[in-house]
């Protein structure tokens, strides 16, 4: 067991530091890692819109659209709303003065209102020019979203310590929620363990089927826990005290997009089930076909004699 604590290799997710940390891999994939002092630039915030959630993206739109037409509208009510031709007189003036720059910055233009003046056109013509631009940005951003390929690997929702021909595995299932095929699965597994000074410790753990051809139905990736494994005769108590974590990368080959994938997950000491095996997922109807239910990836049994945790 001694050769466990023994320092291996580093991912790049370092080794030293001075306290404990959180998991280092969320569920959805994110690293907890937060950099500072990183000087922004324009380009940053076409990265960061091309990937920041969908709910995020869409309030971004939304309050940059009427940012933009609230200050414009108040620029044009500055300059007077008699020189805007066509105003309607039922209509507070800076109404008025909005609802002209909404005309103004989306390119509408029916007709009914008008510039006026110097002043007038000349935020008129500052405004085109922004809509111009803003709305080619935005459309490079939403069609950037939906041409790269949207990964969603369910993975089970505990990793299992198995009795398996007289010994143990570690396990845990992982399947494709679309419908799309996959191809060409490859699976990269470590183990990170903090010592007593908060120093991280990382470990390849072998694995009994690294890769897949077809990923159809559900993977169960396997690492026996023989005497070459770091987790041989490790008890929960020392993987808890370690703040033991399973980090998983997932890559493959999106035949509908026709790009290679990426997906990373992690299981943390609290999330392994000791004693414990995953119930069969899939099964075939009556006309032959194969039916394969995602809501039972996650079902689990307890081997009978195994000591459950």
């Amino acid at each position: 067991m001694k050769k466990m604590w023994r320092r291996k290799i580093d991912p790049g997710l370092g080794e030293e530091f001075s306290s404990l940390n959180k998991r280092l891999l969320n569920k959805n994939g994110t690293f907890n890692i937060v950099k500072r002092g990183i000087e922004p630039r324009l380009y940053d915030i076409y990265q960061y819109l091309s990937n920041v959630s969908l709910e995020r993206l869409a309030l971004f739109i939304l309050g940059f659209y009427l940012l933009i037409n609230l200050v414009f509208g108040v620029l044009y009510l500055l300059c007077g709303v008699e020189n805007l031709h066509g105003a309607d007189p039922n209509l507070p003036p800076f109404l008025n003065a909005f609802f002209f720059s909404v005309q103004t910055f989306t390119t509408v233009g029916y007709g009914v209102l008008s510039p006026h003046g110097m002043a007038m056109n000349f935020i008129v013509t500052l405004e085109s020019l922004l809509g111009w631009v803003g709305f080619a940005i935005i459309t490079g951003v939403v069609f950037s979203r939906f041409s790269k390929p949207n990964v969603r690997i369910l993975y089970s929702n505990n990793a299992l310590i198995t009795p398996v021909d007289g010994g143990h595995v570690l396990q845990f299932r992982l399947a494709n929620k679309r419908n799309n095929m996959l191809m060409e699965m490859e699976a990269k597994v470590l183990l990170m363990v903090q010592d007593v000074t908060y120093e991280r410790n990382y470990y390849h753990l072998k694995l009994e089927q690294a890769s897949q051809h077809f990923f159809p139905l559900s993977w169960t990736i396997e690492h026996r826990i023989d005497k070459d494994s770091p987790l041989y005769n490790v008890t929960p108590a020392q993987l808890r005290e370690q703040r033991a974590e399973v980090l998983v990368l997932i890559k493959g080959y999106d035949e509908a997009f026709g790009h290679h994938i990426n997906s990373r997950f992690s299981y943390r000491y609290d999330e392994l089930l000791w004693g414990a095996r995953f119930k069969r997922a899939y099964d075939t109807d009556e006309s032959g076909e194969v039916v394969f239910n995602l809501l039972k990836l996650h079902e689990t049994e307890q081997v009978e004699g195994e000591p459950a945790t």
